[in-house]
């Protein structure tokens, strides 16, 4: 805006955005920023003064979250959204105010080297694969069945429609191309043994590679960085320990790498296969339903990925099971036994597991409860023996604890451990691998009953010895910060705080947030100053900017420098940046030296843009070049390739613009292009836009072999206005090269030699290009040239063409409905989001409901929702609840559940309550908050206070604050303040003051 600087524009846009939110408290977004994954850093006074415009975020993840967050409520509200791009208003804010003052050094992140060469291959080569070892080394589930003379170690394999898709990426690496492919389904129905088949067909040379040490996400992420060798099947049997939340900070960055190597074909060809539950699945893949995204690269990693894999087999494959049964019995015997088809489960011996599970004595019992509670809520799959001890009492009543003998634990333990039935038994013990860093005894609980208990216990807290016995027994920081975090959502603060200073105790510093709040919010400012120290001291760098600010606010600036020398001595590469600043600005020339050549040594690579970026101001470009090859990371061959622009010769230029393109990085190169299309240096122009189009059409075409459906963005237009749009469905930052290279052939060249280049990347599938050149032929009058193009693609079964003959034929009165519903449904076969649209509404339309409701599913499955929710409200709006309902649960069934949430969440109270009711019946974790909140203000006070409290238990703590805050203004006995300023003990009452 006119007149404004570019820090008040800031500030008033996050103003404007905050009012339309309904004006949260800073306090309620403080908590939310918290609550994020990993958690934001926020403060109150900052807060407030980013509102006013006195300062700017030095934190990208704060503002994304920010805006996000807010504009999230906004839209809960009915409020419109405008369209704008925080990223533009914060950069420029924030280079506003750091040349008025400097500026700190922005927050350091995790980065991934993207071109590092590949090493030797891990792993071991496929072909030297023994069946015999699928169990213990690649974790497939051995089969509970005693094998005959004639059975060998795994039972005879039955393929199912999944094991096709899952083939078809094995079949694409074979062949060279990098693929990706997930296997979502319940414990023991088949999904690594799927795996196991199919990567017996990759070719000679390939290896097959398990990461598991020191830990899975930090084997893959270590890997990843030093270079994963071509021809590598890379096995993420349970995918959440890698990209979910069980990977903790690593998830991120491990996420990122494996985009990274999937994408670049100079790396390849390398085969990612991965497991999951459907529960980890919905997390790590699902848009959040509201506020930040806890996994953007994760999702972005697996969208398209998935492949379902059934509970039990259909009848479509059941003669298929009876002709394999007759050469191997275990078959035979599970097809004979096995309830509803439920083949893969028997032969793991899950039933076995449950009966042995059922009838355990109680302390076994409690044993594998607290198992059961270790991993779903820390998500710790290997367990030590001291904490089962530890924590099994609190799962015991008081006449089974008297009841014990001395050696009870002992006892507890061979029973948990002993096979039965050819099952391995309910625990078993982890072998460690030579080499291991760890040798410490472990147990793993088995894997069907880890499910069954996230099912059976999601609406149980653990005992107060399960937290005690976690804080003694474990060490791993990401163990206790999902613990604490799990404590906390049970409004358990105590316990949350307790574990939480373990975290930082350690040296960890992603709990001091957390902890620093819940002390804030008790009123004990003390202790949240030196929650705040710790962590500054420990390289906390928003706790230290936060902590060097206070003392200066308070003229204490002898205290800042002591902090700011201690945290330097210590290591903290940003503190040592801040104190060479200081120490310059106040002429100690030499001492600052010494700590600008600490800073140049760190491995810190904000803090070494941050350097580098002072040196450019103060014109010391060759040691600024330096210090961004020791950063060595894309935003540094960016900078690079500038620098080289700007002082080297054009050479020198030309190579570091190369360098940052191989990164990403695009601009340089585009820049160089433009130059040299403006000094008629035409030759140079057409061969660096040549080498951009080559490149990113190879990335494209890669990207297209690992998506899910295919939006092409089609509305219900004519054929005329589709083949002449005023937008194209691909993004600008896309074909920014293809379409500049085309202009300057058109000038230099001529037409046609613009024409071959785009049919030279419409033959490569890009729509975009295919597009634009029909609409130069309609342009130049050759409008059949145009339509002839059309027809020759879509016979080739080029997407957009296809989608472009099935939606015109669609929308024409007089052409043949059979001829229209065979082009949709091969368009949908094919792969088009929008076909399975048109299949959804024709169907409705035309009274087919289970038809409709079937290409609904099939599209969600492809990770296109809309269909389905369009049929769901289009029901709701004409009346047919039952059919919508009955919509929601299938698609719950194999979908998970947020579908039938957000059918009750846009009900009224009346209509939403039975089936809020069903719905927690169903065990669906967010049920109990939202009926208690729904019979709250239906007057039902006590069913209400009942389910928050269920809610609070499963880990939904905010139902059960709101009624306290309700219930404090009339609280003669003080229990509900009591609970609003202590929270829960472990046994659910209002705790005492701590």
């Amino acid at each position: 805006m006119e007149g404004r600087t570019a820090v008040q524009e800031f500030a008033g846009v996050l103003g404007a955005l905050h009012l339309k939110a309904g004006k949260p408290t800073l306090d309620a977004l403080v908590r939310a920023g918290r609550q994020q994954v990993p958690a934001v850093s926020l403060s109150t006074s900052s807060l407030g003064d980013w509102l006013k415009g006195g300062s700017v975020p030095s934190n990208r993840a704060a503002v994304g979250f920010l805006f996000g967050h807010l504009t999230a409520l906004a839209r809960r509200r009915g409020e419109p959204v405008p369209d704008v791009s925080w990223t533009k208003l914060w950069e420029e804010a924030r280079a506003e105010k750091r040349a008025l003052r400097g500026g700190r050094p922005p927050r350091p992140r995790v980065v991934t080297a993207e071109s590092l060469a590949a090493p030797a291959g891990r792993g071991t080569l496929v072909s030297a694969l023994q069946a015999a070892d699928a169990c213990s080394e690649w974790e497939v589930h051995p089969s509970a069945v005693a094998a005959s003379n004639r059975g060998g170690a795994l039972p005879l394999y039955v393929r199912r429609a999944h094991d096709a898709a899952v083939r078809q990426v094995v079949a694409q690496a074979g062949a060279g191309s990098s693929g990706m492919v997930v296997l979502v389904g319940s414990s023991s129905s088949g999904k690594t043994r799927a795996c196991w088949e199919a990567v017996q067909e990759l070719p000679a040379g390939w290896r097959l590679w398990h990461p598991l040490d020191p830990t899975p996400a930090k084997a893959l992420a270590d890997a990843l960085e030093e270079g994963v060798a071509p021809r590598t099947a890379i096995w993420l049997n349970e995918l959440q320990r890698y990209v979910g939340e069980s990977a903790g900070e690593e998830a991120e960055r491990v996420a990122a790498g494996l985009r990274a190597l999937l994408q670049d074909p100079e790396r390849g060809p390398v085969l990612v296969l991965a497991t999951v539950w459907p529960e980890y699945w919905t997390a790590m893949a699902d848009r959040p339903f509201m506020g930040a995204d806890r996994y953007p690269q994760a999702r972005e990693l697996l969208a398209g990925r998935a492949v379902h894999v059934p509970s039990s087999f259909d009848q479509a494959v059941s003669d298929d099971i009876r002709a394999v049964g007759a050469h191997d019995p275990r078959l035979a015997e599970a097809m004979e036994r096995a309830a509803d088809g439920q083949i893969t489960q028997y032969l793991a011996g899950a039933p076995a597991l449950t009966d042995r599970y059922r009838t355990a004595p109680p302390g076994a019992a409690a044993l594998v409860r607290a198992a059961m509670d270790l991993s779903r809520l820390g998500g710790v799959s290997r367990i030590p023996p001291g904490f089962l001890e530890a924590a099994a009492d609190g799962y015991l009543s008081d006449s089974e604890y008297d009841a014990l003998g001395e050696d009870w634990f002992e006892q507890a333990l061979t029973y948990a451990l002993t096979p039965f039935r050819g099952v391995r038994g309910m625990l078993s013990p982890v072998r460690t691998r030579p080499g291991a860093s760890d040798s410490t005894p472990r147990f793993l609980l088995a894997d069907y009953l880890d499910q069954t208990g996230r099912k059976e216990r999601r609406y149980a807290a653990p005992p107060a010895s399960f937290w005690q016995a976690a804080r003694r027994h474990l060490v791993d920081p990401q163990a206790l910060m999902s613990l604490a975090t799990a404590a906390e959502a049970r409004w358990r603060d105590q316990e949350a705080a307790l574990l939480y200073q373990q975290v930082l105790d350690s040296g960890d510093t992603h709990s001091a947030l957390s902890l620093e709040w819940l002390w804030k919010e008790r009123g004990r400012t003390e202790e949240a100053t030196r929650v705040r120290r710790q962590a500054a001291l420990a390289g906390h760098v928003p706790a230290l900017e936060e902590h060097l600010r206070e003392l200066v606010d308070a003229a204490d600036l002898a205290g800042a420098e002591q902090v700011l020398r201690e945290a330097a001595d210590k290591g903290v590469s940003a503190a040592q940046l801040i104190l060479a600043r200081a120490l310059a600005e106040d002429d100690q020339l030499d001492e600052a030296a010494r700590w600008y050549d600490e800073v140049a040594r760190c491995g810190d690579t904000e803090v070494l843009h941050a350097y580098a970026s002072d040196l450019r101001s103060s014109g010391d470009l060759d040691r600024a070049r330096h210090i961004l090859q020791a950063a060595g990371d894309r935003k540094a061959a960016r900078e690079l390739a500038f620098l080289a622009a700007e002082s080297g010769s054009a050479e020198e230029a030309e190579k570091a613009a190369m360098e940052a393109f191989a990164y990403g990085e695009t601009r340089p190169l585009h820049l160089l292009a433009q130059k040299a299309a403006t000094e008629a240096r035409s030759a140079d122009g057409v061969r660096y836009y040549r080498h951009a189009v080559t490149v990113m059409e190879r990335r494209r075409q890669l990207r297209s072999t690992q998506s899910g459906l295919i939006d092409l963005l089609a509305g219900p237009r004519p054929l005329t206005d589709f083949i002449n749009p005023s937008k194209l469905p691909m993004p600008s930052g896309e074909t920014w090269a293809l379409r500049e290279l085309v202009v300057l052939l058109d000038e230099v060249e001529g037409q046609q030699a613009g024409d071959e280049a785009l049919r030279s990347a419409a033959d490569g599938e890009n729509r975009w290009a295919l597009e634009m050149l029909i609409r130069r032929l309609h342009e130049r009058g050759a409008g059949q040239d145009g339509e002839a193009l059309v027809m020759e693609k879509a016979a080739e079964g080029e997407l957009w063409a296809l989608w472009t003959l099935a939606h015109r034929v669609r929308h024409d009165a007089t052409a043949d409905r059979a001829q229209a519903q065979a082009l949709l449904k091969s368009a949908a076969a094919a792969g088009i989001a929008q076909a399975y649209a048109a299949m959804v509404e024709d169907a409705e339309n035309a009274g087919l409901t289970e038809e409709a409701d079937q290409w609904a599913l099939r599209a969600a499955a492809g990770n296109y929702t809309q269909p389905l929710w369009n049929l769901i409200r289009g029901r709701e709006k004409t009346g047919s609840f039952e059919k919508a309902e009955q919509l929601a649960w299938r698609a719950a069934a194999s979908l998970g559940t947020s579908v039938v949430r957000q059918l009750a969440a846009k009900r009224s109270d009346e209509a939403a309550l039975p089936l809020l009711w069903r719905a927690h019946e169903a065990g669906m974790p967010w049920a109990p908050g939202m009926l208690a909140m729904r019979l709250e203000a239906a007057g039902e006070h006590t069913q209400a206070e009942f389910l928050a409290r269920i809610a609070a238990d499963t880990g939904d703590r905010g139902p059960l604050e709101v009624l306290a805050e309700k219930r404090a203004c009339d609280d003669p006995g003080g229990s509900w303040r009591a609970l609003l300023a202590n929270g829960l003990t472990a046994q659910g009452t209002a705790a005492p003051p701590w």
